[in-house]
Parts: C-alpha cells; structure tokens; sequence
C-alpha cells in the first residue's frame, strides 16, 4: 500500500476516531497522537475559512469520509456533496455515511474532472483537504470551482509550493508521493492564476511547521513504513524548498 497519507485505500496504520476517520497530515500544535492531530487539522481548516452553520458544502478528494462526518456533526450543513476517486476509500465512505445516516448526494466517483456535472452558482463552500496537490490541470479545478460557487463563495485547500522557482528536474521526484510534479507553483504564481479566475486571495497561511514537520516529527513513535515515509518527506521538501499552504479564495459577489 502507498504509504501514508497518500493512499487510495483506508488507512490502517494510524489509530483513527470513529467516525472521523481522515487522510490528512494531521495538525501537530499540542498533539502528539494521530486520533487528535487528524481532528485538530479538520478543526483548523474549518476555523480559518469562517464555515458557517446552514451552508452547502462539496469536499473533492473526499477520502475516508470523516471529514465530511465531521462538517455534518459540528456546522450543520444544509447540503453536503463529495468527489472521490472510485475504490476502497469511497467504498469505505459510502459505508460509513449509511451507518451514519449522512445525505451525501451527488456522490460523485471519478477524478475530480467530475466537478464539471455540477450545476452553476450552486456551493458556498469547494473543500479540497489534503487532495488539490494531486491534482492534474489545476489551473483548469480552479476554473470549474469559481463556476460552482455562488457569489461570495470560498474555495479552501492545502497545496505544496515551491520557495522559489525550480529550474532543475529534481521536481520528478514528487512522483513518489502521487503529486503531478509541473502542477506544484510558486506562492506568488498561485495567487496570480487565482486572481487570474476572478478570485480574491482572502488567506494564505503557512502550515508547514504544524502540519508537515509536526508529522515528521511525531513519525518517531509511529510503525516503521512511516517512519521511512516520513524521512523521504523531510529530504524532498528540503532538497526542493518546498513550503506547504493552506488557501482559502473568494468568488465575490
């Protein structure tokens, strides 16, 4: 299995809280344990994008699901939608929204090219957690998240950026973590092509410290896969000066 967090299958090497079961990297500030840094990470990207109670929410990269458990048990959303790719982790999903008794309509398997079938001015909030780096032809996933939202509307991801414009082919070596590596852009480029959509850049925070190093370094008390996993991701993001960012956009109104 790829190893964490960039599985397409359920995680089992990390003790997770039922049922917030989650595929991020965790946020590490007053953590030391997955089961808290998974759900401190959902907490903190809710917290900073201002979710709003009532709201219509559609997660692409969905995962396990527990994120959007979690948008439902603590924010009430009047309408929740998801895009994942098809196969264990959406099987896994699936289940546990019927267990759960969540309305997750559309739920949409497929890339997340599959945004296209959504209808205009629809969400207020396009959630990426931990997925958008993984993405082919971002440029093209802002685009189609700017025609979903409604005006006023937040789109809210993480993404890797590069400290400065890389002009060596050590980029290929983000293809060990399934991340198309001439789709990973400077901060500044980010921001243009997302103003370039109409957007407003309304917050860019950097969570390289809590979430990538505060990963690494807790990996020390997890399993050994992960532990190798996370020694290759402290070589990468300092070889490449990699930086990594949390986003939250606005279509205005």
């Amino acid at each position: 299995m790829t190893p964490f967090p960039f599985s397409k299958s359920p995680v089992t090497e990390l003790s997770q809280n039922p049922p917030y079961y989650v595929s991020n990297f965790g946020f590490w500030t007053n953590a030391t344990d997955y089961k808290k840094a998974g759900i401190q990470f959902l907490y903190e990207f809710a917290k900073h994008c201002g979710l709003k109670h009532n709201s219509s929410i559609l997660e692409v990269g969905s995962g396990l699901g527990g994120s959007l458990v979690y948008w439902k048990d603590h924010f009430n959303p009047q309408k929740l939608s998801a895009i994942n790719l098809s196969g264990e982790q959406s099987n896994f999903a699936k289940e546990l929204f019927r267990e759960r008794g969540i309305e997750v309509e559309p739920f949409l398997e497929g890339s997340w090219e599959t945004i296209k079938s959504l209808p205009i001015n629809f969400y207020d909030y396009v959630f990426s957690v931990d997925a958008a780096y993984h993405f082919k032809n971002t440029i093209e996933f802002y685009q189609e998240s700017y025609r979903v939202l409604k005006p006023g509307g937040k789109l809210v991801l993480n993404t890797f950026n590069l400290e400065k414009e890389n002009t060596l082919n050590f980029l290929s070596l983000l293809h060990l973590f399934l991340i198309p590596p001439n789709e990973i852009k400077t901060k500044e480029i980010s921001i243009k092509t997302l103003e370039g959509f109409g957007f407003t850049v309304e917050k860019i925070l950097d969570w390289t410290d809590p979430v990538i190093y505060g990963f690494i370094q807790n990996s020390k008390t997890m399993n050994l896969s992960l532990r190798l996993f996370s020694s290759i991701l402290k070589a990468t993001m300092k070889s490449l000066g990699l930086r990594y960012h949390y986003y939250v956009a606005i279509k205005p109104n």
